[in-house]
Formats: structure tokens, sequence, C-alpha cells
């Protein structure tokens, strides 16, 4: 098993990082490129058991996920932190679970952590296989929070009604 874990601090408050990832399609946004993310279904509003199917492709190839919130504590109205958790049900991986954390730090900041746990494949070879996946993940992550930040920052400046 691999495990790719990551904290970093956004200028925001709890409820617009909350309001960022409560929205699945923000996967579109936060997904490096060349990849390409197509939503095929979403159990809304999201809540534990929910369920997400989305396609990840590059030009003509690409894989199905499928993956369930196995947690899920939205932000509410004074909440310091909130979190959930998406595990893939089919994917191309063998194993896969995510755990967003989002805490509040004060002064209009919070802080954003992914912790993922992986395997791409089961078998003898699983560890030296799932090995090569890891630099890819933790590219994706590394572009996610450049992209959270960017998606962030642009929340902030709009004015509120």
């Amino acid at each position: 098993m691999a495990r790719f874990k990551q904290t970093f601090q956004v200028d925001a408050p709890l409820s617009a990082v909350w309001k960022m990832h409560d929205d699945p399609k923000a996967l579109v946004e936060l997904t490096p490129p060349p990849v390409h993310v197509t939503i095929l279904s979403m159990d809304r509003p999201l809540r534990k058991g929910a369920e997400l199917k989305f396609r990840l492709s590059v030009g003509p190839l690409g894989a199905t996920w499928h993956a369930v919130y196995d947690e899920f504590n939205p932000y509410q109205a004074g909440d310091t932190v909130c979190n959930f958790v998406d595990r893939s049900l089919s994917s191309p991986f063998a194993f896969w679970t995510h755990r967003h954390t989002f805490n509040y730090i004060g002064g209009g900041k919070s802080t954003v952590t992914d912790d993922a746990t992986f395997r791409l494949v089961n078998g003898p070879f699983s560890a030296i296989i799932t090995a090569f996946a890891w630099p890819p993940i933790a590219f994706m992550f590394l572009y996610r929070r450049m992209a959270t930040r960017r998606m962030l920052a642009k929340t902030q400046r709009m004015p509120v009604n």
C-alpha cells in the first residue's frame, strides 16, 4: 500500500473551502492537463453513501472511476473542521481511499489536507508496481494544491450579494 499526504494553507475561510470541495464538478478544474474529467453521474446532495461516477481520459484513452463517500461531515456555521472520505468501488486502482480534511486556522485562512492511500494492483509484485504510480499521484496532488489556491482566490475576489 502506498500513501500520499499533504497539508497546505489557503487564504480563504472554511466555508469557502468546503463550498468548493462540496461540488464534484470541481474535479474538472483540479485535474492536471492533459487528463480530462467528465462527470457521468453523481448523487446530490452529497452525503455519506453518495456515489460519484466520472471518466478520466487522455485523448481516446480513458478509464471510469466509481466512488462512494464513506464519511461526510459538512461545514456548518461556526465549525473549525470538516471532512469527507471517498473510496473507489471501481477504478484503475485495486484500492483507493482519499480523506479530505479542512481546518479553519483563523484570520480568514484554512488548511487543506489530502491523505490518499492506494494500491495499483494486487498480487506479489503489488508494492513494486504501485511504487511506479507514486510520482504521478504526487504530481496530481501538487497540481491540485495550486489549482485549489487559484480557484479559492477567484471566489474570494467575487463580490458578495
